[in-house]
């Protein structure tokens, strides 16, 4: 049968499937953290693209190529649905993987600009990859948001998910924060937008460096949410009873992804 244009197939092998997670790397371990607590049946793949890291040093081009390959990967391993997990590729490549693979559920992480100004917060920063704010679809969603006495920035932190990746020190992390911050003290900002899924690993160095009267807003809980939503929709969803598994592939052959998942994410 077919729902909201993707065929899918309803018996117990699709619904035992994983559903496959990827990002440039560490990144989307807290997108798996939420999935995870929302759908604790489910079973994971996630895959970690550390040997291409950052994608916000790629062009469209890499990332749209580098993002198919992964799918392909996921695919190969039974995944039943895709969450990309990386706000750079999705901004770049969401839409052609979903032309790519029409009968594939394919989910993208979606920064939490609505959520943003629905709480009233009127200049808000939106911190993301330089490839990521420099996109169209990235730029027509602040667009659309920027109204209600709501301004959203975009933000391009050019060296923040690679120190995340890199396990720098929280004084190096918002030492550098301060200095992205700084041209947009004169005016202020109230609000600030986590674009990239690297950020949320050091939100407490965000929170610290931007002043503890701004408020932070991750897009992790919407997405899992809408992932959750769409499984039982396409009827995908486990009908397991037993705690979901995870399986960790790092495409640099590491097990920096797991070690990273056990210290930050449980």
């Amino acid at each position: 049968r077919s729902r909201n244009g993707i065929r899918t197939r309803s018996h117990a092998l699709m619904n035992s499937a994983p559903i496959g997670v990827f990002d440039s790397g560490v990144g989307g371990l807290s997108l798996l953290r939420e999935l995870r607590r929302l759908l604790p049946n489910e079973d994971f793949i996630y895959y970690g693209d550390r040997a291409n890291a950052p994608y916000g040093a790629k062009t469209h081009g890499e990332i749209l190529e580098i993002s198919k390959g992964i799918v392909d990967v996921l695919l190969s391993r039974g995944a039943k649905a895709i969450v990309v997990a990386c706000n750079t590729a999705k901004a770049v490549a969401i839409d052609p993987l979903r032309a790519a693979y029409p009968n594939l559920p394919i989910i993208g992480i979606e920064p939490a600009v609505k959520p943003a100004r629905v709480a009233g917060c009127k200049r808000v920063l939106v911190l993301a990859t330089p490839v990521t704010v420099n996109e169209s679809r990235f730029a027509a969603l602040l667009r659309t948001n920027s109204r209600d006495g709501c301004e959203f920035i975009g933000v391009p932190c050019r060296d923040l998910a690679f120190m995340i990746e890199n396990d720098r020190t929280s004084e190096e992390i918002e030492e550098y924060l301060s200095s992205v911050f700084a041209p947009y003290r004169a005016d202020g900002f109230d609000g600030i937008v986590l674009g990239c899924t690297h950020y949320p690993l050091v939100k407490d160095e965000i929170t610290r460096a931007a002043g503890a009267d701004v408020r932070v807003f991750d897009g992790s809980d919407g997405t899992a949410r809408h992932t959750k939503a769409l499984l039982s929709e396409l009827s995908l969803d486990s009908w397991a009873r037993k705690i979901g598994t995870v399986e960790f592939i790092s495409s640099d052959g590491s097990d920096h992804l797991e070690r990273f998942y056990n210290k930050f994410c449980i």
